[in-house]
């Protein structure tokens, strides 16, 4: 089965990032009726890869439970000790203070990106439990529109 992670290069969405003026979730967060969940990886990150595993097991299982519903990237920022500044110009984008970071987003009626969970080096039972929450969530949105409608 191919994989249901979306992988982007930091430095190549950094100019995206920059021409925009907009945050990192607002680009990567773009459908309504969507959870989103990022993780944020770099080279020579031992939790990152000991992590990037289970979070691709966990996306096919969720792909194949919640389809559409269900959205999984990860945003992979290069590093060596002589050279570190895109792992830091990518902390910066994403809040964050280390590596691998999870976030889970959706956007609501309106457009607006609604961050529901951030974690440094989370269990993957703590990013499932979230992205149900997050689906739910979804529903309470999709809820909220109809009576308002």
């Amino acid at each position: 089965m191919p994989s249901q992670v979306r992988v982007l290069d930091f430095a190549e969405f950094k100019k995206t990032l920059d021409a925009s003026g907009n945050g990192p979730l607002d680009i990567l967060v773009k459908k309504c009726g969507v959870v989103y969940v990022v993780m944020v990886t770099r080279d020579r990150c031992s939790s990152c890869q000991e992590q990037k595993p289970m979070f691709e097991k966990l996306s096919g299982r969720l792909k194949r439970q919640h389809a559409d519903q269900t959205e999984f990237l990860r945003v992979h920022s290069s590093y060596s000790q002589e050279r570190n500044e895109e792992a830091e110009q990518c902390m910066d984008a994403f809040h964050t203070v280390g590596f691998p970071t999870y976030i889970i987003a959706v956007r609501d009626n309106e457009g607006k990106t609604l961050e529901t969970y951030r974690s440094l080096d989370a269990p993957i039972s703590e990013i499932e439990r979230n992205i149900e929450i997050g689906i739910t969530i979804l529903g309470l949105i999709r809820e909220r529109s109809e009576t308002h409608a």
